[in-house]
């Protein structure tokens, strides 16, 4: 085995996944208690604490195996996302627009963020993302979906290339 998978056996053996799911659940009655401001941090941080591990107890141990996986699997794709930041922002790729003059004639620019520009384009990519994530770590089987039949890599391919060509030529009109 290699480093990664021999790290992941021992985070596993100790007992990472029932901690990540320990940390979500508090994290996420804790901010939707802090946000209602129902009541004050110290009883909303406590009300999180008990509510993580009454969670932790019923939860079904085939459920936080989804949950690790996933976190992993986001983790990877979060990493990635990083560096495709990273490089735009190297590249400084931005779209600059001209939206006036100034007193004496020069223009204004306003620039802008690839990311800015397209935000629903990028939404619709991180959402897919994350479902073909919650897909592949077994999520979907915990909700009775069945798998889908096997596709080759070539046909995604295809599928690929072709929602490209598709696109190319719509821009040209």
């Amino acid at each position: 085995m290699d480093a990664i998978t021999t790290g992941m056996v021992f985070l596993t053996g100790l007992g990472l996944p029932e901690i990540l799911l320990w940390v979500l659940t508090f994290a996420v009655v804790f901010g939707i208690l802090m946000k209602l401001k129902i009541f004050t941090r110290a009883p909303s941080t406590l009300i999180s604490i008990v509510v993580g591990f009454l969670v932790l107890v019923a939860v079904p141990a085939a459920l936080i195996a989804v949950i690790a996986s996933m976190s992993t699997g986001l983790l990877v794709a979060a990493i990635g996302f990083l560096v495709l930041l990273a490089i735009i922002e190297f590249a400084n790729l931005r779209h600059v627009e001209i939206i006036g003059k100034d007193e004496q004639g020069r223009p204004i620019k306003d620039a802008t963020h690839p990311f800015q520009k397209h935000s629903t384009i990028m939404t619709i990519i991180v959402l897919g993302v994350a479902a073909l994530i919650f897909w592949v770590s077994g999520g979907a089987a915990l909700i009775g979906i069945g798998a889908l039949p096997a596709i080759s890599m070539g046909t995604w391919l295809l599928v690929i290339v072709g929602a490209a060509v598709l696109w190319m030529l719509s821009e040209a009109k």
